[in-house]
């Protein structure tokens, strides 16, 4: 053969082979697998269940979860319990030896109003304490009230010195003075003695608990000055009523302030720190409010016995 056809018999095999080439199918690709894995608990019972196996599955991840949660819901729900139990007991100590001693105090008087009134005097004053311990930080226990004697409210704590334990004391016979002030007011607006009488209990009420004297405001009020005035206070009270069971009650009550107070040294012990101005202040409130209480007893129980003899006339 020549070399011309030679190239063109080469040329023509490899046309033929192209051809046979492409008749033949492409063999198939060897698969690559992922690794096996275990199929979660809720893709089997997706397979064995549907939608229903989802479901289980769910309820049984927020059973899991939910197990400490309601755990810590439960704790709490016993504490909230705990608190209102707390509260209900405050309320119920309060409002049960209020009644007692209305039905004390008209028994006494002889009469339901009246017994319900000075109570209602008593809160008053009791609350200016509260809400001065309030405005100083310091919060307060329930109210107890005591028949024939008063009533008490406990703070959670003392105050930081002497002059904000005054603040404290003296809160409540301002706002007793207030309230037989009211009184004053309804009088003059009914004319009934009534309001007279309610008026006069509240300004004896409120001056006899000036006194320097624990527990009386005035014990929390005068070591302002000094803390020996309150051996002064228990004295003063033996001198104008000693055979009172009730100064007795409250000589015994008062020992340990007395013993305190007497050992104290206010120049080193810095409860007893006050300023000259904080003294003034204090002084000011203290024999104002005292000087006011002790003229408008004076004056009502005047006008009382001019009112009791001339009943149909007012007399201010």
């Amino acid at each position: 053969m020549t070399p011309q056809n030679e190239i063109e018999e080469e040329i023509r095999r490899q046309m033929l082979a192209e051809r046979a080439r492409a008749a033949i199918p492409p063999a198939p690709e060897t698969p690559h697998y992922a690794a096996p894995q275990n199929p979660s608990r809720l893709q089997q019972l997706k397979d064995r269940g549907g939608i229903v196996g989802a479901l289980a599955t769910i309820l049984l991840v927020l059973a899991k979860i939910g197990a400490p949660v309601l755990a810590l819901l439960a704790k709490l729900k016993f504490l909230l319990i705990g608190l209102k139990l707390l509260t209900f007991g405050k309320i119920l100590l309060t409002g049960g030896s209020m009644l007692l001693s209305m039905w004390v105090w008209g028994m006494y008087y002889g009469g339901w109003k009246f017994g319900v009134a000075i109570v209602l005097l008593i809160f008053i004053h009791e609350c200016g304490h509260a809400i001065a311990g309030r405005l100083r930080g310091i919060p307060s226990t329930a109210m107890i009230f005591v028949p024939l004697m008063g009533a008490f409210v406990s703070l959670k704590r003392g105050g930081k010195n002497v002059v904000e334990d005054a603040f404290i004391g003296i809160m409540g016979p301002i706002f007793g003075t207030l309230a037989g002030v009211g009184c004053i007011g309804v009088y003059l607006a009914t004319g009934s003695g009534f309001w007279l009488l309610l008026a006069l209990f509240s300004f004896w009420i409120n001056l006899f608990n000036l006194a320097p004297m624990a527990p009386l405001d005035g014990g929390w009020i005068s070591p302002v000055f000094s803390p020996k005035l309150l051996a002064l206070g228990v004295v003063l009270l033996f001198v104008i009523a000693p055979r009172n069971p009730l100064i007795w009650i409250l000589a015994l009550l008062s020992l340990p302030r007395i013993i305190g107070g007497w050992k104290a040294q206010p120049s080193a012990d810095p409860y007893y720190q006050a300023t000259a101005s904080d003294r003034w202040k204090v002084g000011v409130a203290y024999f104002g409010l005292a000087a006011f209480l002790g003229i408008a007893y004076l004056w009502l129980h005047q006008h009382l016995f001019a009112l009791l003899n001339h009943p149909n006339q007012v007399v201010m």
